[in-house]
């Protein structure tokens, strides 16, 4: 062989390689070159484990793999855990898997990069624990997981949309521009930050709790304070043409972080310190303003059974269903004090009756509500409240169903 041929022919075999290669390689779109490469590397090497279509994002929840669900975790998982090193460059540390817990997640090792410096101030939540051991972070969705940033704050990150902009995506944008923030009938979730990669849109929200987990109410302003934040928060969202449409106790929260596993806290709910917030905007739908409400129908599967009701035949009005679903959420935590607040149980009824052309919009409900509100009297306000749950016209006491005291916790160290 020439010493031109031995020196020609290397790369000539290279050159179909190369190509063959290029063809199967994807660039993963970011605003730094350097990352451009870095990461397209990295994903190639790993054969892509970012997938792109939202779909794969979910649990297979079908009835025949219920029991099998645990085993879908891994691979589930397997995204984030290539992610955590870009999460971690843009300030956020993820949460670790339990090695005995496929489901549980705890916060990471402390570290300067992760150790609390200071209480956080709102939007983030109250610390009501001891140790990190006490805040597991329950693995429930493929596209949700927990995080602390830099400060020692803890955030939930959410991937929130695909390459062409999701609902949910245009839902945080609306209800997260610096005017509508700044509006107090805003109780939706704070957008913190946004977070590219490869065209999936990530979200970064404060971690706050369950609302109905944790809160044990003293009194009846404090059920009251709490009732007119999620109507107002609901009415607010169907102001600018967002219907919810999966209201359900998780997908609300109270400004605390504390342990999972404790229900019913004392000293959370007084109206100074308690914020409240509606989250979750997976099922949700946005309209144009200028939309009318009453006029909007949905063909999409919207989940009466959840609420014990029936499924109506044909396309629903999503803000009516709104409205019905946070009636019936509402009246199995409020109704117990129907005994000191008599006009509460005619209003559930005007929330949650079958007839949608008697039913409250969200704004009449709020309306009428808050002419309830006026009209009860100090006495009536300081009432304690000793209901925990109405069910059917049965009450659940709190001696039914007890509470935990709470004591504030030592600083965080």
């Amino acid at each position: 062989m020439s010493p031109r041929l031995a020196f020609t022919l290397p790369v000539l075999l290279a050159i179909p390689a190369a190509a063959y290669a290029l063809r199967h390689v994807r660039i993963i779109q970011l605003e730094s070159l350097r990352e451009r490469i870095i990461w397209t590397f990295h994903s190639w090497r790993a054969n892509y484990p970012v997938p792109l279509d939202i779909d794969q994002w979910q649990l297979n929840t079908a009835k025949e793999y219920q029991n099998e669900l645990w085993k879908q975790v891994p691979d589930l998982k397997r995204p984030w855990e290539f992610l955590e090193s870009f999460f971690a460059a843009r300030g956020y540390t993820l949460y670790r898997p339990s090695p005995s817990n496929v489901w549980a997640f705890y916060p990471p090792p402390k570290t300067d990069a992760t150790k609390p410096h200071w209480e956080p101030q709102f939007p983030y939540a109250r610390r009501i624990y001891n140790e990190d051991r006490d805040i597991v972070f329950s693995y429930s969705s493929p596209r949700v997981w927990a995080a602390r940033d830099i400060q020692g704050r803890d955030v939930v990150i959410r991937m929130i949309s695909g390459r062409e902009s999701s609902d949910e995506l245009k839902i945080f944008q609306r209800l997260n521009t610096p005017e509508v923030r700044a509006d107090p009938r805003n109780h939706s979730i704070y957008a913190l930050d946004y977070i590219n990669f490869d065209g999936l849109i990530f979200v970064v929200m404060p971690r706050w709790n369950e609302a109905f987990h944790h809160c044990d109410f003293h009194n009846v302003r404090e059920i009251m304070h709490f009732m007119e934040c999620l109507l107002e928060g609901v009415d607010f969202l169907h102001e600018h043409r967002i219907a919810h449409c999966d209201l359900l106790e998780p997908n609300t929260g109270v400004n605390v972080l504390a342990p999972m596993h404790i229900l019913y806290l004392k000293g959370i709910c007084d109206p100074a310190v308690a914020k409240y917030a509606i989250y979750d905007f997976g099922q949700s739908v946005i309209y144009p303003y200028n939309t009318v409400l009453e006029d909007v129908t949905v063909t999409k599967f919207l989940h009466f059974d959840l609420r014990g009701c029936p499924t109506p035949p044909g396309p629903h009005n999503p803000f009516h269903f709104d409205v019905l679903c946070l009636g019936v959420m509402l009246q199995n935590r409020v109704r117990h004090i129907e005994d000191i607040v008599p006009d509460i149980g005619p209003f559930f009824d005007s929330m949650i009756t079958d007839d949608t052309t008697k039913r409250f919009t969200a704004r009449q409900a709020l309306h009428e509500f808050r002419e309830i509100y006026l009209r009860l009297s100090p006495s009536q306000l300081d009432s304690l409240v000793t209901g925990r749950l109405w069910l059917d016209g049965h009450v659940k006491t709190k001696l039914d169903l007890p509470t935990r005291v709470w004591t504030p916790p030592p600083e965080c160290t």
